[in-house]
């Protein structure tokens, strides 16, 4: 039967928000998801709408857990006391690097960073309002 459909119905769609964000992926980890939905969140609920924009957060949130996962290895490793092979534990600050790396190309390809979103002029004038503005715990009161 055609005809109008209503509000309620228009406003429901598979793997989003009734705002229009983006459900995380099914095939995400738990930690993953969390990343996501920070991320998701955070932004205006039409910043990532399109799927070339939903697969880089993807691979962004999968860096964040590798990193994540490699850095808890390198604590371990950094705690007193412990013997430290120090080909494992250059090969993890490598790992660490090139994962924090993958990290930084995805969060400004994604327009996440500050750096992404501002023009060198902008961030000129934003740097030295910020430097001139006085501070409300330094108000004369």
């Amino acid at each position: 039967m055609a005809g109008r459909k209503s509000a309620a119905s228009l406003s429901v769609v598979a793997g989003t928000a009734i705002d229009g964000r983006p459900a995380a992926p099914s095939d995400l980890t738990a930690f993953q998801r969390e990343v996501w939905d920070r991320i998701v969140n955070s932004e205006p609920a039409d910043f990532i709408r399109s799927a070339a924009s939903q697969q880089l957060l993807k691979e962004y949130c999968r860096h964040t857990e590798s990193a994540h996962r490699v850095s808890s290895m390198i604590s371990l490793l950094e705690t007193p006391n412990a013997a430290v092979d120090l080909d494992e534990y250059e090969k993890l600050l490598r790992m660490r690097d090139r994962e924090t790396k993958a990290l930084a190309d995805k969060a400004t390809k994604l327009r996440l960073t500050n750096q992404s979103r501002y023009t060198p002029q902008a961030a000129g004038t934003a740097a030295k309002k910020a430097a001139t503005e006085r501070k409300p715990w330094q108000m004369a009161g």
